[in-house]
């Protein structure tokens, strides 16, 4: 085997220099200049979308309370003022902004009035 030569494959196109200079390193520091300069645009291009799509979000609404007396009746199904700004806060993130909400009532969570319930749901009317 001829140790003089080294095997470099046919299609890189590439002749080996034995003292090689600036000049015939000048291609590789091109590409890689090219690289660096794509991924820097690419790099400008992400920020540039995220500034857009962060000036374009909605802003957050503030839910406005009625100051009404509650009735006798009232009284029992009422909704503190924190549940009723997070409900209205899920309802906005769910459906949208435009929305409203018409009423909220506590319901009866008990496991007896669930039973009651399913018992109750059991049999079929004639």
């Amino acid at each position: 085997m001829n140790t003089e030569m080294l095997p470099i494959p046919i299609f890189t196109g590439i002749k080996v220099v034995e003292n090689p200079t600036l000049w015939d390193a000048l291609p590789y520091m091109m590409g890689f200049l090219v690289v660096l300069m794509t991924l820097a645009t690419l790099w400008l291009i992400c920020v540039a979308i995220g500034k857009v799509l962060e000036r374009s979000a909605p802003e957050p609404t503030v839910v406005k309370s009625r100051a009404a007396s509650p009735s006798a009746s009232d009284e029992v199904d009422a909704v503190s003022l924190e549940t009723l700004v997070v409900i209205a806060a899920a309802v906005e993130a769910a459906a949208g902004s435009g929305r409203r909400i018409v009423s909220v009532k506590q319901q009866n969570t008990s496991w007896y009035a669930a039973g009651r319930d399913q018992i109750q749901n059991s049999h079929k009317i004639r």
